[in-house]
Parts: C-alpha cells; structure tokens; sequence
C-alpha cells in the first residue's frame, strides 16, 4: 500500500464449509416449517406441484427431524403441527388436504410457520422456514419493512426464512427482502414444474449444514475505514459492522467483499483490520466457535512494490459485485420507462466484462457476460423479465 494513504482497496474474505461427510446418521436435525400459499392464483398447476414438493421434502426426513406445514389464503390453517417425521404416510395424506382458497394474508402464515420453528428450537438443530408463494401480500401485514424487521427477528433469533416467488405475478422485492433479513435463501421461480426440483435444492443444503449462524465481525484500525460491505446484511455493534452470513453448507463457500480506505501510514508493516468469524460447529455437538484472525498490510513509498500485479480472483468478485449494481441500476431505468438507458447500462457491462474476459483470460468473466448478452437478446421488459434480472442480481451480489 502507499505510504500516503489508499482508496478503493478490496479485501476478500472466505469461509469455506468443511466437515464430516453428511449422511443420515451423523448431520444436524431438521427443525422445518413448509409454509405454503394457497390463493386462488396458485389453484391447479402451482398448488398440484407444491404438493409433490412437499412430499419429497417428507420423505427425505427422519425421525430425528420435526416438521410443521402451514398453507395460508386469507386465513391460516395449520395443516401439520409441529411433528417428528415418523409416520410419512399420514404426513403426505395431510399435504394432499391443502386446497386453494381465496387472497394472501402472507404475514400470518409466515408468522406462524416460525413460531413453530422458534418454539420447538434445540441445541444443535437446523432452524429454517420455507416460505412459497406466487403474489404480493395483500391481506394482514403489507408493509414490506414490517416484514423485513419480522424476517430479521426471527433471524436474530436462530430460525432462518428462504423465500421462493412462483411465476411472473409475486413481489421479488419483498420475497427477496424476507429472504436476505431472515438469513435464507431466495429463489425465483419461472415454472410451476419447477418446484419440487428448487425444493430439492434447499433441502439438500439443510441436510449438509455444517455451520450455523456464521458471524463476521470486523473491527478496522485507527488508520483504517470501512467504506462498504457487500454480500449479506450488515447489522452494527458498538461502532463495528456485524454481517450476518446464515448456515454454511459443506463444500459451499461464502464470500464477503470489503471495501477499505487507508489514512497515511509510515513505511513498514501495519495491522489495518481484526475479522474475527463466530458460528455453531454443528458436526461437533453443537460447539461454539470463535476464529480472529489480524490483517496485515505493508506500507511503502517503493514504487516496483507497489506495481505488483492484482489478484485475479479479488477482481472478479469486485466485478461480479459491481454488475449486481449495474443491473440494478438499469432496472430502475425500466421501471421509469427509461428502456434505452437501461439496455445501455447492461451493454456496457457486458461489454466491460467479455473485455475482462480476454484480458485476464477468465472463463468466469466470459459466462458472466454472455449472460448480461442473453438477457439483453430481443430484449422486451416484462414482469417476467424484471423477476430474471432480479435473481441475476442477487445471483452476482452473493457471488454465487
């Protein structure tokens, strides 16, 4: 770094899901609400799918799993209390009950779906809720900051929200919102075919947590300022920036992009951060885990020290971080009715990372822009479309 101080410095930071091999025997218990929409908008098709979902998700789980299903109209009905999963047979014959009704009072159903959760939490156990719905919350609580400070309590509390969007009709910036507050997973999907397949995937990540309620802290130094964090919410303590990165699956790695600016040090060695990481081991009875690590940087006037090459992957994932702004940006372009802006935003960070592409020889930044291409291939703003550039958002700002 110079000795007079650095702007826009990156620092990528890692946690990497490594344990035992997850099989039945040895992986945390499932503590799971299913909490299903059953509007009349999801009648047929939708609610059929949503079934057979619910059903593999039954058979998936075993006796030392508890299960709750909750399916919300404009009423809430439980349609299976809070149950180890013994008996799967009278499981799937409560599921194939749920018939489609009338508006979506989303909040009751979500409400009810965590309490379940949240009362039946044990140490050790994986606390979700799996929240579908194909609409925007019309009935009971609508506001979507009152959901996102309900997402977040619960959150606060041990119990993660995913939230899955069926179709072209639901609100992506509230499902996406009770998602990133609930410390879960979003998920857009197109066709109600689907389902089951996007319920497979979560479920295959609950089945292999190997970390719970993984923690950053990071506490920078006199010298050091903290000017933005990317990647997952950001809560603050004490002056210092808590990120909430949820459950860690093994194999999965979570990435979280800082970015810094350094006042003037002297020359030599300094300490310009402490990140200290903080989680459940639940592959060794449900430990609690603490790891601080100090960042080192050196500081010099020397100007071939100071030439020395980027690493590649930090560039990438500043990219990637950097194109979820793109795209959102141009998304507000659409929304105002701007589409010439908007396609030019995209255009040029296509452009922008196939250029990268070649100079850097990453296969990674030529897929990111023949995808940012595809979106833009006859091009025609849609709510179909607005929901694709959505997941691709989220999609790049979790580096995923």
């Amino acid at each position: 770094m110079p000795t007079g101080g650095a702007e826009k410095i990156y620092l990528l930071i890692e946690a990497h899901g490594v344990g035992r091999m997850n099989d039945a025997k040895n992986r945390a218990p499932i503590n799971l609400s299913l909490v299903l929409d059953r509007s009349g908008s999801m009648s047929g098709v939708p609610l059929m799918y949503s079934k057979k979902a619910c059903r593999f998700v039954a058979d998936q789980m075993n006796v030392n799993d508890l299960l709750s299903l909750v399916a919300f109209d404009d009423h809430v009905r439980t349609v299976l209390p809070p149950a180890k999963v013994m008996h799967k047979d009278l499981i799937k014959q409560r599921i194939d009950t749920i018939e489609a009704g009338g508006t979506t009072n989303l909040s009751g159903g979500l409400i009810e779906g965590a309490q379940y959760v949240q009362k039946n939490k044990a140490e050790g156990m994986v606390n979700r809720v799996i929240l579908l719905s194909d609409g925007h919350a019309n009935e009971g609580i609508t506001d979507r900051e009152k959901l996102f400070a309900i997402a977040k309590e619960y959150r606060s509390s041990g119990v993660g929200i995913s939230a899955m969007g069926v179709g072209d009709g639901f609100d992506e910036e509230l499902m996406e919102g009770i998602a990133e507050h609930g410390g879960g997973n979003f998920y857009f999907i197109d066709k109600a075919d689907d389902i089951p397949s996007i319920f497979q995937q979560e479920l295959q990540g609950l089945l292999s947590v190997v970390a719970q309620n993984l923690k950053l802290r990071l506490i920078p130094s006199g010298g050091t300022q903290i000017v933005g964090l990317y990647g997952y919410p950001v809560d603050d303590q004490e002056g210092h920036p808590i990120i909430h990165a949820g459950d860690l699956y093994q194999d999965e790695v979570k990435s979280v992009l800082v970015e810094l600016a350094f006042h003037p040090h002297t020359q030599g060695e300094h300490n310009v951060l402490q990140l200290s990481w903080e989680y459940v081991d639940v592959t060794e009875n449900a430990a609690s885990c603490s790891i601080t690590f100090d960042v080192m940087a050196v500081f010099t006037s020397d100007i071939n020290l100071l030439n020395v090459p980027k690493n590649s992957e930090v560039v990438q994932q500043v990219e990637l971080t950097k194109s979820a702004k793109v795209i959102e940006e141009a998304m507000a372009a659409f929304d105002q009715g701007d589409m010439e802006q908007g396609q030019k935003l995209l255009k040029a960070q296509a452009d922008q990372m196939l250029q990268m592409s070649v100079t850097m020889s990453s296969p990674v930044m030529a897929e990111e822009s023949a995808k940012l291409y595809n979106q833009l291939e006859n091009f025609e703003y849609s709510s179909k479309k607005r929901k694709e550039l959505h997941q691709e958002k989220y999609r790049r700002m979790k580096r995923k």
